[in-house]
């Protein structure tokens, strides 16, 4: 079959391994014997150059194989979790309904608001609660202010909220994990808790659509959880 197709190639069996990228090793006419000796003289001579020449580079490369064995094995250090996280969270309790928002450095709290959501989800605007909870709380170095620590003070938070929470800003579920795969616009449950996530309080603020959307989701809500 390969002498076939080389005879339709018109190539010689050389030429066509060739052709594929096979290297092929060809014989020569024999050389005269003076040229042999010569040969066989320089190689030799260029054969003993080179163990002279390479003999300190492996000896170089024995000791510093042999450093490295005898250096103490160092552990790479522990994973460990201490970078601080930066936020802040306004919390509102108006006992029937709670708010919880993420707030920018800048920001100010927008009292009001808060209070005319809470009114029409049927919250006691007059006893209203609220706290500011910034991270880190101090800034004490000897204190866990690392995630994990911001994590399990969120959670304790929102365990004191009300039954019914509203939240503002994607990024609170980085500090309260139920929160982190809720849609934007719906409600989930945590025990005897539900939440209505709103994606961002700044693009709600400027947003029409935003708000009307909102108000729906909040009578559907409240709609479904009146006896």
């Amino acid at each position: 079959m390969l002498d076939k197709g080389v005879s339709e190639m018109g190539l010689t069996r050389s030429g066509y391994l060739k052709a594929m990228g096979i290297d092929v090793w060809t014989s020569r006419s024999a050389p005269a014997p003076e040229v042999v000796a010569e040969a066989e003289l320089t190689t030799q001579r260029a054969n003993s150059q080179a163990a002279v020449s390479t003999q300190p580079v492996v000896e170089r490369a024995k000791e510093v194989k042999k450093a490295k064995a005898d250096a103490p094995v160092q552990a790479d250090p522990p994973a460990t979790d201490k970078e601080i996280p930066r936020f802040m969270l306004a919390l509102f309790h108006y006992e029937t309904i709670g708010i919880c928002l993420s707030l920018g450095a800048e920001s100010d709290l927008p009292r009001r608001f808060c209070d005319d959501l809470a009114r029409a989800m049927g919250g006691n605007v007059q006893s209203v609660r609220y706290q500011l909870l910034k991270w880190p709380m101090l800034s004490t170095s000897g204190i866990d202010q690392s995630i994990n620590a911001a994590r399990e003070v969120v959670t304790q938070k929102f365990r004191q909220m009300p039954s019914r929470v509203l939240v503002f800003g994607d990024d609170v579920g980085e500090y309260y994990n139920p929160l982190r795969d809720l849609a934007p616009m719906s409600v989930g449950a945590v025990g005897a808790q539900t939440f209505l996530k709103i994606p961002s309080l700044k693009d709600f603020l400027v947003s029409g659509s935003s708000k009307r959307e909102l108000m729906l989701a909040m009578h559907h809500w409240r709609s479904s959880e009146t006896p």
